[in-house]
């Protein structure tokens, strides 16, 4: 038996959508949402812990495997409407079901060092994140380091982004790039700061990426930063037309990655 919530004043409703809001109650909490039907399965497949399910009567006779697994998998659950439901929800027309999850907080320092490696400093645009660790995903990388001042992998919208791809990857949240990359070289990583400039190696450029390599990947708006390409072992840029100044990071990431897994 599931116990109802027909309230929008209901505390448990309260704080998981303060949880939706807030990147540094997430933080505090250790805690964040997840909502839709896809990305909660395959959060339960990735064995992400759930602390609370959030559903319509609807939903569950819609999935009913799926949503009796999340109430089996979760140490509470909620029957509810589907005007409570919109109120800790990000999107436009929910599915009819949320869960408040357990943040991973090993994951975030336990790297396999394998020999390709996503680095991203301050990206700030949560569907680029999500964009970004989507293809990491897809194209094999598996480990990413992003800097501290980007923006929370637990945003909504990077999760949606993702499709699953932050509970599969392992993800190390750095605060401190500028003794991170002189690490990286050390042990034997070429590190290369991803810029659109002419004096930069160009990417296609054969053996370039071969063997243990880094990329780096800056802010939206002004790129890497010029103390960490300072501290790269040289500098990557993507040939393109004289009338092009930059691409979008997720896009450019793209490509990249693309070259690094070839």
């Amino acid at each position: 038996m599931n116990d109802k919530i027909s309230s929008k004043a209901n505390s448990n409703i309260k704080y998981a959508k303060k949880l939706l809001n807030s990147a540094a109650f997430r933080k505090k909490e250790k805690s964040f949402l997840l909502e839709g039907v896809r990305l909660c399965d395959d959060a339960l497949k990735s064995g992400v812990k759930f602390k609370t399910v959030f559903f319509t009567e609807k939903c569950r006779e819609k999935f009913p495997e799926i949503i009796n697994s999340l109430i089996d998998k979760s140490e509470n659950s909620f029957e509810t409407n589907e005007d409570i439901i919109k109120l800790i929800s990000d999107t436009d027309t929910p599915q009819g079901v949320v869960c408040i999850c357990a943040a991973d907080t090993s994951h975030k320092t336990n790297l396999k060092y394998s020999d390709k490696l996503v680095m991203l400093e301050n990206i700030q645009n949560p569907s680029n994140l999500g964009s970004i660790l989507r293809t990491c995903d897809a194209l094999g990388i598996e480990d990413v380091i992003i800097s501290g001042d980007s923006c929370d992998i637990y945003n909504p919208k990077v999760l949606r982004g993702a499709m699953g791809a932050t509970f599969r990857l392992n993800i190390k949240i750095c605060e401190d790039f500028k003794a991170f990359i002189p690490e990286c070289i050390k042990i034997g990583y070429k590190v290369y700061a991803t810029v659109p400039s002419y004096d930069a190696k160009t990417l296609g450029e054969s053996s370039l990426l071969s063997g243990k390599c880094a990329v780096v990947f800056g802010n939206e708006g002004n790129g890497v930063t010029p103390d960490i390409i300072n501290l790269c072992t040289g500098k990557l840029t993507i040939p393109m037309t004289e009338n092009a100044e930059s691409l979008n990071v997720s896009v450019a990431a793209g490509i990249v990655i693309w070259e690094l897994t070839k």
